[in-house]
């Protein structure tokens, strides 16, 4: 076997093995999919795909998972995957494997082995960011906003694919361009492709859809969101947001008359947000100050807050700004029966509607002295870290878990749970602090109102009061 100078295989045989691992993979598994119906949402800011499978197992063996594959164009750009049987969700986990032009693979795993000769229905859904170009690149205020979409006409699989067919929806019926490959049809805002049969494993043809498009492109460049517990209190939320608009960039000066008036463009201006049920001490400001355009009122699930930044932001258009609420402890914190453990139990993402999140930080602060901190997500994340945060009537400080995540959609604004150990003595010990503070200070001021600290002698002192 040729080696490089460390001893290693050389980076061509290493591919090579890696190539002859997945061939392998695929001739161990006789999986075939049997029928695929793709249906590719682009009516919003980012692509969602959802694709009804149906798997056969030809082999003479049970299969007991499956390999899904993403294109390789958007490996940088995937949200989520997601795989459901009846509903039911299944586990899927990404691999260190890749296909043989580069594509990520995640690893489903079935509720129950395929049998040979027989089939699974599956619904696989898909979350994609980042992946429309406007074009052009720049509009004037009033012009509609046009965007590219590029993909696979096919399904991007490691198995044959036996039949399938790929409906498209956009958000209007104006429809500039798009790949004519037959069969097809399109009609008003649905493009739909095939049926195509007996595809080969990643088979790939360019597919190309330039058209209108009413979604906001509200993308958050960055997200930092803590969430600090306190016992005596409440949970309380700060978040802080780099917002910006990804749209084609606006290509002349603004216009407040024509702003009034227009009835296309990419701007945006308001936006709203469900808050926990009983939050409170709403507050919203940017660097200049609080910001008074806003309303809060409460519905029976939650907390309906709307707001409204300092100016509408066009394409290319940033701001930042932060949001802090709290939330009653025990609407969000529970306790262990019979133990000094608790559960945090809230929402991952931001509570804002319509916002996409390209990359996103969660500290969780816990109260000092919490020990045997424990998490769980619902979906995969990029790291976990922790640290100490030191703040009033602190000794050691307070842990905080750190989260970080990557391209966060509306999929990702599920509950996610801390477990932490924390003793009951240590929830009096601020109060209890307090106390000894306010008895020294008034005994100080006891003890130097009754000492007299006056310079002289006691005869001096007696000749001078006589």
């Amino acid at each position: 076997m040729r080696r490089g100078p460390s001893g290693r295989p050389s980076a061509t045989m290493r591919t090579i093995l890696l190539l002859l691992a997945i061939f392998c993979l695929q001739a161990q598994s006789q999986l075939v999919l049997e029928s695929v119906e793709r249906q590719i949402d682009l009516r919003d800011a980012a692509e969602r795909i959802r694709s009804l499978v149906v798997v056969r197992n030809d082999g003479p063996s049970q299969e007991s998972e499956m390999i899904v594959a993403i294109p390789e164009a958007k490996r940088f750009n995937v949200s989520f995957v997601k795989v459901t049987e009846s509903k039911k969700k299944l586990f899927v986990d990404k691999i260190d494997e890749f296909g043989p032009n580069g594509e990520p693979l995640y690893k489903v795993t079935f509720s129950k082995p395929l049998k040979p000769q027989k089939t699974k229905k599956l619904t696989i859904f898909y979350g994609f960011m980042g992946v429309f170009v406007p074009y052009p690149s720049e509009n004037r205020q009033n012009d509609p906003h046009l965007v590219k979409y590029t993909a696979n006409l096919y399904e991007t699989s490691p198995y044959p694919v036996k039949k399938q067919t790929t409906m498209i929806k956009t958000s209007t019926a104006n429809i500039v361009s798009y790949t004519k490959a037959k069969p097809h049809s399109q009609k008003g805002e649905k493009t739909t492709y095939g049926p195509y049969t007996d595809q080969s494993p990643y088979a790939f043809k360019a597919l190309s859809l330039h058209f209108e498009t009413k979604a906001k492109f509200m993308t958050v460049t960055h997200l930092e969101r803590e969430i600090k517990v306190c016992h005596w209190g409440g949970v309380v939320f700060s978040e802080v947001y780099n917002l910006r608009n990804s749209g084609a960039d606006l290509k002349d000066t603004f216009h407040r008359i024509d702003y009034e008036n227009m009835q296309f463009g990419t701007s945006f201006h308001d936006l709203s947000a469900k808050l926990p049920k009983n939050s409170y001490g709403i507050d919203f400001r940017d660097d200049i100050g609080n910001i008074s355009s806003s309303h809060v009122r409460e519905t029976s699930k939650h907390v309906l807050f709307e707001m409204t930044p300092r100016f509408p932001l066009f394409g290319g258009w940033k701001s930042i700004f932060n949001l802090y609420y709290t939330v009653p402890i025990m609407q969000l914190v529970s306790s262990v029966a019979g133990t000094s453990s608790y559960i945090l139990n809230t929402t991952f993402s931001t509570p804002f509607e319509g916002l996409y999140t390209e990359s996103a930080i969660v500290k969780v602060v816990l109260p000092e002295g919490s020990s045997n901190i424990k998490w769980v997500t619902p979906f995969p994340i990029e790291s976990v870290d922790t640290e100490i945060l030191k703040t009033y009537l602190d000794l050691t400080g307070r842990p905080v878990l750190v989260l970080e995540a990557r391209n966060l959609m509306r999929y990702h604004n599920q509950n996610f749970q801390v477990w932490y150990s924390y003793p009951n003595i240590m929830i009096h010990r601020g109060p209890l602090f307090v106390m000894i503070g306010f008895m020294a200070f008034f005994g100080f001021v006891i003890f130097t109102s009754r000492v007299d600290i006056t310079i002289g002698t006691a005869t001096a002192k007696k000749t001078k009061s006589d």
